[in-house]
């Protein structure tokens, strides 16, 4: 069996919480600049509520420990998610290096998911067909127009269960 890669969304999926759920009055306008690089998170929020927000972020011991069993039997992970790029910094310094293949984030790429121009931006990493594990139901629609089969992450999923046997 060759190794397949593996395409994880990051909050919802890998990592909680959402910043929403911290944010004091989350508006789209400014996530939409900050999530596409427009902005810097200076510019989104006070340094209070980054600091709290860099606490609580963090990524689910749970699915850490499925993300080394999949590289343990040689699948690759690419990460693709929308997010400020400091704070994918902020979680990509917590694993360690060799865990994470590829980090595709909106902020640096200048364009966010759903857009098609995200996942031409996937592909030029990840094979066609390549499973995209996303929590967010217009996302894995996009995936899947793009050639990728879309797993949606609801919460409670056993995606260990559903990676792990195929």
């Amino acid at each position: 069996m060759h190794p397949r890669v593996l395409v994880f969304d990051l909050i919802g999926v890998l990592a909680e919480p959402s910043w929403r759920e911290l944010a004091r009055a989350p508006a789209r306008a400014p996530w939409t600049a900050l999530k596409t690089g427009m902005i810097a998170e200076e510019a989104f929020w006070s340094p209070e509520e980054a600091a709290a927000y860099r606490r609580v972020l963090r990524l689910r011991g749970d699915r850490l420990a499925l993300l080394r069993r999949l590289r343990d039997r040689g699948d690759r992970i690419l990460v693709a998610t929308n997010l400020c790029a400091a704070w994918a910094d902020h979680l990509a310094a917590t694993i360690e290096p060799d865990l994470v293949e590829r980090w595709l984030v909106s902020a640096r790429l200048g364009v966010a998911k759903p857009s098609p121009a995200f996942w031409a931006e996937v592909a030029a990493w990840a094979p066609p067909g390549s499973p995209v594990i996303d929590d967010q139901r217009p996302n894995c629609v996009a995936a899947e127009a793009a050639g990728f089969t879309a797993i949606w992450a609801w919460r409670g999923i056993d995606l260990a269960a559903r990676l792990l046997t195929s």
